[in-house]
């Protein structure tokens, strides 16, 4: 089985490149805001020191900015103590451009504090703790006149700041519960992959049973036949089964390769199942001499699935039957009623409890056709007593607008 895998980025690995670009968009605003403020500033004032000063200033607010992830989780609150002292600071060297600093840099500010905190209340105490100082700035440098219109302007500039880092929360949170789901599918996908190599194991345990185990069988019983045989002087009838041997021994090679094709390929032979049933009657009686009633009907053409499935388990019952039932009649009977395939097959050999299958090592035979009854969604049902006979009674669903079997 091909194990699917997910051509995708980490979540950490593409969560650090998101955020890279979210920060290095943010580095160009502050320069442009910077850049704003500095030519407001040269229209009325120039001043080489205070220019050098807030350069600095700015520098080391973008280089706070750009490494804050290490004070997120600590000294959290000295982060923003610093940026915010830096950000007044620069305003009050440059006091014509210090509205811009302001409504420019503080919603980024607080901005990164709905990023940190998470926390309305640690968000609203620092919102608090800028809005005084600046109402201060803007009262010194222009006026208390003038906060009528400075307030409503940086407030707008924060309710939109606000608003696209909640969208960035929102969608972090998102990223990681999608994250935490395909960890979830890639487990889940592992756990089937681990299940469908056990399933594969125990098939091709079931294949090997059915093909070469059942021929060898076979041929075993058929060489003592031939033993006892010699022992009698019958020379000919030692001839005969030797000829029928050969023939089964090809057959069991052939069914081998099939097999082992199967494994490979998952091809199976063209013959339909209604001529593996009467072949595989044909190789009991000439291999056991007992009497089979069949009655088969004339069934739709019936998938690859079932075909193989149900021509194993009668292969398997039969060799059940040869090996332990020592019966003298086999019935076996096929049929089709309302898209479900029934198969009969019953002896009036010494029988068995049937609460002792599997309880002994080795006799894989029933189990293993239980199994397969159950990959074809169908049903088994096991009568037997000792000294009663068995019977095994199968129903399987089939497939409806398949044409007849030839």
């Amino acid at each position: 089985m091909l194990r699917l895998r997910s051509n995708r980025i980490p979540y950490k690995e593409e969560h650090m490149v998101n955020l890279h670009v979210y920060r290095i968009r943010m580095v160009f605003w502050i320069v442009f805001v910077f850049i704003a403020a500095t030519l407001l500033q040269f229209l009325e004032n120039v001043s080489v020191v205070a220019s050098i000063v807030s350069i600095l200033l700015i520098v080391l607010h973008i280089v706070l900015y750009r490494f804050s992830y290490r004070f997120k989780y600590k000294k959290s609150a000295y982060y923003f103590l610093l940026q915010s002292s830096i950000i007044f600071i620069t305003a009050s060297i440059m006091p014509h451009g210090s509205p811009v600093i302001l409504i420019g840099l503080l919603p980024l500010l607080i901005a990164e504090s709905i990023i940190f905190f998470g926390q309305s209340f640690k968000v609203f105490l620092l919102v608090l703790l800028l809005y005084i100082p600046f109402t201060v700035a803007i009262i010194i440098n222009y006026g208390i006149q003038e906060l009528v219109i400075f307030i409503p302007i940086l407030f707008s500039i924060v309710g939109i700041t606000v608003f696209y880092a909640i969208l960035y929360i929102k969608e972090e949170k998102a990223w990681m519960r999608m994250e935490y789901y395909i960890q979830e599918l890639e487990t889940a996908n592992q756990t089937i992959e681990e299940l469908s190599i056990k399933n594969e194991r125990k098939r091709v345990a079931r294949d090997l049973h059915d093909t070469l185990a059942q021929g060898l069988v076979g041929l075993i019983m058929k060489l003592e036949a031939v033993d006892i045989h010699l022992e009698n002087g019958n020379y000919e009838k030692c001839h005969y089964i030797i000829k029928g041997s050969m023939k089964e021994a090809r057959l069991t090679l052939k069914d081998a390769r099939e097999v082992i094709d199967d494994l490979r390929t998952n091809s199976i032979s063209e013959s339909t199942f209604v001529m593996d049933v009467e072949e595989e009657i044909i190789r009991f009686e000439q291999a056991t001499s007992i009497q089979v009633h069949k009655k088969i009907e004339v069934l739709p053409a019936l998938s690859s699935l079932i075909k193989q499935h149900l021509s194993y388990i009668l292969s398997e019952c039969l060799i059940n039957i040869a090996k332990h039932a020592q019966a003298s009649k086999v019935e076996i009977e096929v049929a089709l009623r309302d898209k479900v395939l029934f198969v009969n097959i019953s002896d009036n050999g010494r029988g068995f409890n049937v609460h002792s299958i599997g309880e002994i090592n080795g006799h894989y035979g029933l189990i293993g056709i239980r199994e397969r009854v159950r990959i074809l969604n169908g049903s088994i049902r096991i009568n037997s007593e000792p000294k009663n006979g068995t019977s095994l009674k199968i129903e399987v669903p089939v497939e409806k607008g398949a044409e007849n079997e030839d």
